[in-house]
């Protein structure tokens, strides 16, 4: 994908974000920024595999996701066992190359196609949903709510069979043609399934509080498939898309009576937000929160390839840019596919071999990659960043930990200044 439409992706997720913040007034994989999470998108780690069989998802898998839950944070990110109350999600888009699709924003399938965004669900429950990876919205008998599903193609398929409407003018690539639907195109039920039972947890958010979660990835991109396949030493590597963005919004009052510190400065309120775009990532938070997790994730890899290197520190931040994904990985080796494109991770950006392939950089880069409270840009920790503009990214910094600054480019790039002053002022021990 070019990078331009990567990154008006990236700046929706963050439009987007701050909507839903003002309509509401675990474990970080990719999209290494705000909280991302595939847990909290209803997806496993290896639902953006770019061999994932064409035409095929995972069930329950969302490219975008809100959720109303209660329970807590590790690590500035949400627990993957907490209580959803309320969801919504657009389900994955399928892998299908040279898809019909129209610009604006990003490329999204045209109607009748198999990458438009037709479908997915809506849930809320006093009782928890019940919904999560493999479920998508759930549907919960013990409490009162609802669980709904919603496909459009179910009404549009039918209608397109009898119109000559395959395809209508699409003048300059901005409005979508309409196709007819292809036989084999999976076409949802439109259901509403009411829940009566008498259960209520929502007292919990008293001690547990709230968080309002969203989530977009680049699969809502035409159902861009753009993670490792697993082969050619990528199995520990595989952590989601590499691109998109997030939010979280969480007041927990379990967490009031911290003492302040320049890490988490705020006790029961907190917000994030971030974006990653072809190695081109920014975020702002009030609070410490793992945006990447690098070796001993135990994300489900073999702990064979997921093992910490020696000397690996368990916590760095993100915007020092000092991964090997920011100073070593060749700009050749993402995670996009073809299968050329993992083998390239077995040299690095100035030649010199790299026999663990994108294994070895996650097994360098640290456990917890963090941004810090305050604004930051970075280039992607993500061996899948697949980075795109001529320049690195600069890791610029600026909240309660202090003022940072490092241009030096990396990766075989060049910065856009080649300074490198570091902390400009506060302290490196955050």
């Amino acid at each position: 994908m070019q990078l331009g439409r990567k990154m008006r992706l990236a700046l929706l997720c963050v439009g987007l974000s701050g909507v839903a913040v003002a309509s509401w007034a675990g474990v970080a994989a990719a999209v290494s920024g705000g909280g991302y999470q595939s847990s909290q998108q209803d997806c496993p780690n290896n639902g953006s595999a770019w061999n994932t069989p064409n035409g095929y998802t995972y069930p329950g898998c969302h490219n975008t996701a809100v959720n109303v839950e209660s329970g807590g944070t590790t690590n500035g990110d949400a627990n993957s066992n907490n209580t959803r109350y309320a969801e919504w999600g657009n389900n994955q888009s399928p892998n299908e190359n040279s898809n019909p699709g129209f610009g604006l924003v990003y490329n999204t399938g045209d109607p009748g196609t198999y990458d438009a965004i037709h479908s997915g669900c809506i849930a809320a429950n006093t009782d928890g949903t019940g919904g999560g990876a493999g479920k998508g919205c759930g549907n919960n008998k013990k409490g009162t709510g609802f669980e709904a599903n919603y496909d459009y193609y179910a009404l549009y398929c039918p209608v397109a069979a009898m119109l000559p409407v395959s395809s209508t003018p699409d003048p300059g690539g901005f409005f979508p043609a309409a196709y007819q639907c292809a036989s084999d195109q999976p076409v949802g039920q439109n259901t509403l399934t009411p829940d009566t039972g008498s259960g209520n947890a929502l007292t919990t958010i008293l001690t547990q509080g709230v968080l309002v979660y969203f989530g977009m990835d680049d699969n809502t991109d035409n159902g861009e498939h753009d993670g490792f396949s697993g082969n050619n030493n990528t199995a520990g590597a595989i952590v989601g898309p590499s691109d998109g963005g997030s939010m979280l919004l969480s007041v927990t009052p379990q967490t009031a009576t911290k003492t302040p510190s320049a890490t988490n400065p705020e006790g029961a309120a907190n917000y994030s937000m971030g974006f990653c775009a072809d190695g081109i990532c920014g975020g702002a938070t009030t609070q410490q929160q793992t945006v990447y997790q690098g070796c001993n994730a135990k994300t489900g890899e073999k702990a064979s390839s997921d093992k910490c290197a020696k000397g690996t520190a368990k916590n760095d931040n993100v915007y020092e840019n000092n991964t090997p994904a920011s100073t070593k990985e060749s700009p050749n080796c993402n995670g996009g596919g073809p299968n050329s494109s993992e083998t390239a991770c077995y040299k690095n950006s100035n030649g010199t071999p790299n026999p663990g392939g994108a294994d070895a950089y996650r097994q360098n880069t640290p456990q917890n990659m963090n941004t810090e409270p305050g604004v930051q840009t970075y280039q992607d920790p993500d061996p899948q960043r697949s980075p795109a503009a001529p320049v690195g990214t600069p890791g610029l910094y600026v909240g309660s930990c202090g003022a940072y600054a490092n241009d030096s480019g990396g990766a075989g790039s060049p910065g856009i200044t080649g300074q490198d002053p570091g902390y400009i002022g506060g302290t490196s021990n955050c």
